[in-house]
């Protein structure tokens, strides 16, 4: 598994079922690693008394600088792996690889200027009393629907297009 996710950066070629497999299975695992991080916070918050903001301090102090190098390099890689067969899926279908990656994100990042975020305020609570009502708030950003478009026609075109469609590269 680690060869097809870390291996064979040049040559590598994965058909669409084994591409939808290893994608799935990667989000999956970065999951699994999000929400075990998060029980172990919240089971450490429990063993405290429930206090919130002493757990936070606790982690702070004994895992601070170790957690922030230890999600970056976990991030990096799971980002190294997914362009890794994402490369290997565009070689399958007959596309250079690194040019067709390098223009999926340029044309993306065309996309997210002219149709940037958009930030949603969120009302999720109005509390009236004697005194007045009081509002509370979320603010939200949504990535524009024209990028999440963009996003999902790339991904169905990676596993509806067959293999060597555009020709042996």
């Amino acid at each position: 598994m680690l060869k097809v996710y870390f291996g064979e950066w040049g040559n590598g070629r994965l058909q669409r079922l084994a591409y939808l497999g290893y994608y799935f299975l990667l989000m999956f695992l970065m999951f699994a690693i999000m929400f075990g991080a998060i029980m172990a916070v919240g089971a450490t918050e429990k063993v405290m008394g429930g206090d919130i903001m002493a757990t936070q301090a606790m982690f702070m102090d004994h895992f601070g600088i170790i957690a922030v190098i230890g999600i970056v390099v976990l991030m990096f890689a799971a980002m190294l792996a997914q362009i890794n067969i994402l490369a290997k899926r565009i070689r399958d279908m007959g596309l250079p690889a690194v040019w067709t990656i390098l223009g999926i994100i340029a044309i993306s990042m065309i996309l997210n200027m002219l149709f940037p975020a958009q930030v949603v305020e969120v009302s999720t609570a109005v509390v009236k009393t004697a005194e007045g009502t009081a509002a509370a708030a979320t603010t939200q950003t949504t990535a524009s629907p024209i990028v999440q478009l963009f996003d999902m026609a790339v991904f169905l075109c990676l596993l509806f297009i067959p293999s060597d469609a555009f020709g042996q590269k």
